[in-house]
């Protein structure tokens, strides 16, 4: 009885995770379909893998930004802390030829920080998360040119194989980082009582305060998780080029931003899954790659990101405007 009552579950389960993106998971198909059809060589494994491997940075700062929407708020110096993560494990392992450990820790120690400071100005200030976080990005941004004093820091070529090795010969390690990640921030959104206290802070602060949710702690962590999520990035960023750049990252958190709106998590915030910023990181690396394969220029690339959370977002306000209708007409 308990067996079948699990089946049922895991079905509605599985049910509802179509209902939520069923539209994404055919407008996915059909684009693999027709680049597929005008160029065969993007269904080849190889490139699929490629496909992973490009959005594993994405998809994994994309899950930091997902906790920030959904309590109504944004993290735009993500992309300018990957690169000062970057740029610190490097300085690390060459000024002191330090272990491997030591800068990869160093690090994503460096990406946790900037989250903290990111948390507590908009736990315990009335500022804005745009501004604070804008101001961030500039910040950290600045801060990699200090560091680097404006050239490149060469890294040991030995530390390349965290961002550039493979498992078993043919999965690369950044698909590893993450799947493994996807599925804690799946857990820790799903399956706790953060992960509840950060729906309710999104669907109704006020209601939440009321209820007797902390909100200053879980503002503090949101940040935080997406800090350190981008000091991860760093290290990959580092490794894969053995070297830290001051330009690395440089606007990645639009990826973030495009990934989360096209896999439907709400700008007003209140709703979101994990899973849908994974789809919507797919979607994006399928359509660079394919863009790429059909030998179309990279800056039209940028057009195509800005139209997608243009529509993206359309279709959200329109979804929220005639639910809103629908419950006054009730």
């Amino acid at each position: 009885m308990e067996e079948k009552r699990t089946q049922v579950k895991r079905r509605h389960g599985f049910q509802e995770f179509l209902k939520d993106n069923l539209g994404i998971l055919v407008g996915l198909f059909v684009i693999c379909v027709a680049i597929a059809v005008i160029q065969p060589n993007f269904i080849a494994t190889k490139n699929i893998f490629n496909i992973l491997r490009s959005i594993s940075t994405t998809g994994i700062i994309g899950f930091g930004m997902t906790l920030c929407i959904i309590i109504n708020g944004i993290d735009l110096s993500q992309g300018s802390v990957i690169g000062f993560s970057s740029c610190f494990c490097a300085w690390l392992l060459l000024t002191f030829q330090a272990p491997f450990w030591v800068g990869i820790v160093g690090g994503i120690l460096i990406g946790l920080v900037c989250g903290l400071f990111n948390g507590f100005l908009l736990a315990y200030t009335p500022m804005p998360p745009f501004i604070v976080t804008l101001a961030s990005q500039l910040v950290a941004r600045g801060a990699c040119y200090v560091i680097t004093k404006g050239n490149l820091i060469y890294v040991d070529d030995a530390f390349g194989k965290i961002g550039n090795g493979y498992l078993f010969g043919f999965i690369p390690y950044p698909v590893l980082y993450l799947l493994v990640i996807f599925i804690l921030m799946f857990l820790l959104l799903s399956k706790t009582k953060f992960g509840r206290c950060v729906y309710a802070i999104g669907g109704n602060r006020e209601a939440a305060r009321f209820s007797g949710i902390d909100i200053r702690k879980v503002t503090l962590r949101v940040y935080a998780i997406s800090g350190a999520l981008a000091g991860v990035c760093g290290i990959v960023a580092c490794s894969r080029i053995t070297q830290g750049s001051p330009v690395t990252g440089n606007a990645l958190e639009f990826d973030a931003v495009a990934a989360c709106y096209l896999g439907g998590i709400s700008y007003l915030g209140g709703e979101g899954k994990i899973e849908s910023t994974l789809i919507g990181a797919i979607v994006l690396g399928v359509i660079a790659n394919g863009m790429s394969m059909l030998l179309i220029p990279w800056y039209v690339q940028n057009i195509v990101k800005g139209a997608i959370i243009l529509i993206a977002v359309y279709f959200d306000v329109t979804r929220k405007n005639r639910e809103a209708k629908a419950f006054t007409k009730a």
